[in-house]
């Protein structure tokens, strides 16, 4: 075992942000979002019916998009199954093999984020791996996230519409600007440093004489 996976949903800031901030923020929402329940009518099942209460004047309806991503592996099957007495055992490849992974968006409302004629869409098939895509990045998220946004500007005006991300590593993002540990020397010299536009106390860029913005070692 290489490591110790922890989900940390247990975590006192963890449940404290649940408590104090997502969840007071969804009841506020939730009043103006779509409730789809499996219902009955005529003594016959109903799926997803729509039980929302109507909106007051100068409201319009909210739509969640969840986003996500799944990675797929090219040898992931099933390793047990039934076979006939007389089959030999085939050899199977060793590892997972090569991975696709698929990120899109999600709503109880539309299904998958795209154009009403299907034509544009939000989702992203990213092949993961030094000698393939690299790694999706926060760069790839706001991209895609952009996209998005282009789609349902376009094609959903009428409504408001919330992205909700979990909190995986890719969708964080640091300043560009700011050290990062993971790029700095054990032992680094007295010279070592960052170098970065410098600003003043208001944060704006200063330039020289020239018009060119002066920059520092941090």
């Amino acid at each position: 075992m290489k490591g110790q996976y922890v989900d940390g949903h247990e975590r006192s800031d963890v449940v404290a942000y649940c408590q104090q901030v997502f969840l007071p923020a969804w009841t506020h929402l939730q009043s103006r979002m779509q409730k789809w329940e499996v219902g009955r009518d005529n003594n016959s099942v109903v799926e997803d019916m729509n039980t929302t209460a109507p909106l007051s004047g100068g409201e319009r309806h909210i739509v969640v998009w969840f986003h996500d991503e799944s990675t797929f592996y090219a040898n992931d099957q099933r390793k047990l199954q039934w076979v006939h007495q007389n089959e030999s055992a085939e050899p199977q490849p060793k590892g997972e093999g090569a991975s696709l992974m698929v990120a899109d968006f999600v709503s109880a409302d539309y299904g998958w984020l795209q154009s009403p004629d299907r034509k544009k869409h939000a989702h992203v098939l990213f092949k993961a791996g030094k000698a393939r895509d690299g790694y999706f990045t926060n760069d790839d998220i706001v991209a895609q996230t952009r996209r998005a946004m282009d789609i349902l500007s376009r094609h959903y005006p009428n409504e408001d519409h919330v992205f909700i991300f979990n909190n995986a590593k890719t969708h964080l993002k640091r300043a560009n600007d700011s050290l990062s540990a993971r790029k700095m020397p054990k032992f680094p010299s007295k010279s070592w440093g960052v170098t970065v536009i410098a600003k003043d106390s208001t944060r704006k860029q200063i330039h020289n004489a020239n018009g060119n913005t002066v920059k520092e070692k941090i």
